[in-house]
């Protein structure tokens, strides 16, 4: 077991998974003992997540009270020190190699990294979004293509924590021509950061190239809400309702929109 510096518990425990397989008289009862990773979290409850075959935490987290915890669960502390730690330490560690060689341009070592970690977990976000980046810098379209089909169907546990992700992964979709998949992209990113001005202003860029210009100015207007000062979209929103019909019956041209707007998506 471990306490976080903010005395917030970090576990493993064991809970076992009864199920009934075959019927009649060839029924039988099968046992199988799971493995979940546990976290504390602000409000006092635990969120767990199941452990792969490699001991690292996978998959969408669920959350329990601490007398459920305690009841239903067996504590597994040597798992968590000889096992789930030193996992979870390697797959960060291989991750943030990855993102470093990907900074500085390394992309085949980068891309080696971020295969290493998908080993690991095989539905790491971080990692996926990583390896789909790497094929983007080396305009690779068409396996940036396929790492975002995975992206979009992944079920794990996106976050806010990832909305820098969703940001850059959407940005350079557009920038590849890839507008299709970078709309399906902040549509999907939406459904998880609603309150992000950034993400709103380039979800609408992302729609004036695509034509569709009273959705972008949807869009604009929320994140303006969030954020009144907002002088770009402010700027972006005036030019689109000035030339809505023309962005609408064009298609949405990239060529169409004035370079000063091509040039301000560069949103963290």
């Amino acid at each position: 077991m471990n306490q976080t510096t903010a005395e917030r518990f970090i576990g493993v425990f064991s809970v076992l998974n009864v199920s009934k397989i075959g019927a009649g008289t060839t029924k039988q009862k099968n046992v199988q003992t799971m493995f979940v990773y546990a976290e504390e979290q602000a409000n006092g409850t635990y969120s767990l997540r199941y452990l792969n075959d490699n001991f690292v935490p996978v998959g969408k987290a669920w959350s329990v009270e601490h007398e459920a915890l305690l009841a239903d669960f067996t504590p597994e502390p040597d798992l968590y020190m000889n096992k789930v730690r030193p996992a979870v330490r390697e797959l960060t560690k291989t991750i943030a190699r990855a993102e470093r060689l990907r900074e500085k341009g390394q992309t085949y070592s980068a891309e080696y990294e971020f295969k290493q970690a998908l080993r690991i977990d095989e539905t790491n976000i971080r990692a996926t979004f990583g390896f789909g980046l790497t094929y983007l810098d080396r305009g690779e379209t068409h396996k940036a293509d396929l790492v975002f089909r995975r992206l979009i169907e992944l079920q794990a546990g996106f976050d806010v924590e990832h909305k820098h992700l969703f940001n850059e992964f959407g940005i350079r979709l557009r920038k590849a021509g890839l507008h299709d998949q970078a709309l399906q992209f902040y549509s999907r990113a939406e459904e998880y950061c609603t309150r992000d001005e950034n993400l709103l202003y380039n979800f609408a860029r992302a729609l004036v190239g695509k034509g569709r210009a009273e959705e972008a100015t949807e869009r604009l207007e929320q994140a303006l809400a969030l954020r009144p000062d907002f002088y770009e979209a402010r700027k972006l929103l005036a030019w689109v309702r000035k030339n809505s019909a023309t962005i609408s019956s064009s298609g949405g041209s990239a060529a169409d929109i004035p370079g000063e707007f091509a040039a301000i998506d560069e949103h963290e």
